[in-house]
């Protein structure tokens, strides 16, 4: 049964977050920066305009002069500019003399007129300090622009021009309102398309996870099902293929576990019937005694070079306990192996050569190697005829060692040449049962040379020998 995990461990959750804070959080942000960049933009027109307004205004108090201003009474011509500009810009203007008194109000004759009173706020104070420029305020509700005047006798007056800022923020209210309402619309989109684009991005990993959790419960023939060109389909076929190999290394094993037993249960059937036959036979013969015992001990001999083969098998496959990695002399290497087999070459009336093209030092375990090209050199010797040759030749280039094993003997089928180094495979059995061998050498010096790295490759034609060529990096 599948296991459900809880909503807030689902990657259809994380993808949702994801998308949403990618999406409508920099939305936010953007709304925010432009009506922000709205808002200073359309105070600074109307601070400019207010400004070119109290230019203007200032200029016709100071043309107009301040004779009946110092008695409180703005001259006629004064007191309708400031109406009609108040009229005209829908702004207050108020004039102001240096004590802080208002002297005229585009409100007078209103219950909001100032006419007379003191007026006392931060800009009126710091342009009757005498400020170079003009002095702004805002709040909330409006725009304060207040500009110096100076008379003849050197007196500072102010100009203070007062603008609604109403129309700005209720347009700039208007388009928050607007946007945000954009921004959910967006939201809304973007959770519509997370869940589907989720689901289909979930949908096919929630396949392979059912299919994986079914195979951890034994059903291991199950395949995940394949399509499209995506990376779901590039793992569902890494997986297969996967499980292809792990059906592949099974079958491996029963095959080695069949093997092992049928080699050695011909040498203990073999023991068992001498044995059993001496037993059985009253007054038996010396001589017979002594043959049976040769026998029996050949089989003997025979289980224990199938038993040394297996342990040098394991412990190749047990890589995680490593390797005695040194500097080797390969040429020094490759001499002594060939003066431990020149015995068995000369035995069997095989000449035995040696070719060195390079002097070669490599990074190797040295016990490990040594056995390999033995295995590979003996198989060379057992099965090339009387009168053949087996030839070794040692090589390099600026990365790789060489290793070429050529013979002249039997030769080995096409069909049969990548089934070689399968353990326990043997191309002709009863062959190989007459000259000694356990099927395991072969497999031994495959495992060694990948353990360093290397490859090894066979090419042969029946009648006509067998080259193999092992090729390892020089250093690791």
């Amino acid at each position: 049964m599948t296991e459900k995990l809880p909503w807030y461990h689902s990657i259809r959750l994380k993808l949702a977050l994801s998308y949403v804070a990618l999406s409508v959080i920099p939305l936010l942000i953007f709304i925010l920066t432009i009506t922000t960049f709205i808002e200073n933009y359309f105070l600074e027109a109307r601070i400019n305009e207010i400004s070119e307004n109290a230019a203007r205004i200032s200029g016709i108090v100071a043309n107009q002069g301040f004779d009946g201003i110092e008695h409180g009474v703005t001259l006629p011509l004064l007191r309708s500019v400031i109406t009609q500009r108040s009229n005209e810009l829908g702004m207050r203007i108020l004039v102001i003399d240096d004590a802080g008194r208002v002297v005229d109000d585009s409100n007078r004759g209103t219950l909001l007129s100032e006419v007379g009173n003191i007026f006392i706020s931060s800009e009126v104070i710091s342009a009757l300090g005498g400020a170079d420029s003009d002095v702004v305020r805002r709040d909330e509700y409006a725009i304060y622009v207040t500009r110096s005047v100076h008379d003849e006798s050197g007196r500072i007056w102010a100009v203070l021009l007062v603008a609604s800022a109403a129309d700005i923020f209720e347009s700039l209210s208007n388009i928050r309102t607007t946007l945000l309402l954009y921004s959910l619309a967006v939201g809304l989109v973007v959770v519509v398309l997370v869940f589907f684009t989720s689901y289909s991005l979930i949908t096919p990993l929630r396949k392979i996870l059912q299919v994986v959790q079914r195979m951890t419960m034994g059903q291991l023939s199950l395949r995940i099902p394949v399509s499209g060109r995506d990376e779901y389909a590039l793992l569902a076929t890494a997986f297969n293929n996967m499980t292809d190999k792990l059906d592949q290394v099974e079958k491996t094993r029963e095959e080695f576990v069949s093997n092992v037993s049928h080699e050695m249960k011909t040498p203990l059937s073999s023991i068992k019937v001498l044995s059993e036959s001496i037993l059985l036979q009253e007054h038996v013969p010396e001589e017979m005694y002594r043959e049976f015992l040769q026998d029996i001990n050949s089989e003997v001999e025979r289980m224990t070079n199938i038993n040394n083969d297996l342990l040098a098998l394991v412990k190749v496959d047990q890589r995680e306990q490593g390797m005695n990695i040194n500097p080797t002399n390969i040429n020094e290497l490759v001499e002594d192996i060939l003066k431990r087999l020149y015995p068995l070459a000369e035995m069997k009336k095989v000449v035995l050569l040696y070719e060195e093209l390079r002097q070669v030092e490599i990074d190797a375990d040295e016990i490990k190697l040594s056995l390999a090209i033995s295995n590979i050199v003996e198989n060379g010797i057992k099965y090339t005829p009387k009168g053949g040759t087996v030839k070794v030749i040692v090589d390099a280039d600026h990365q790789f060692l060489s290793i070429t094993i050529q013979d002249t003997g039997i030769g080995i089928p096409d069909d049969e040449q990548d089934k070689i180094f399968n353990r326990f495979y043997r191309v002709d059995k009863t062959r190989d049962r007459e000259t000694g061998g356990t099927g395991l050498g072969l497999a031994i010096s495959k495992s060694t040379v990948l353990l360093h790295g290397g490859t090894i490759r066979v090419t042969s034609n029946p009648d006509d020998g067998s080259v193999f060529v092992i090729r390892i990096p020089l250093r690791r």
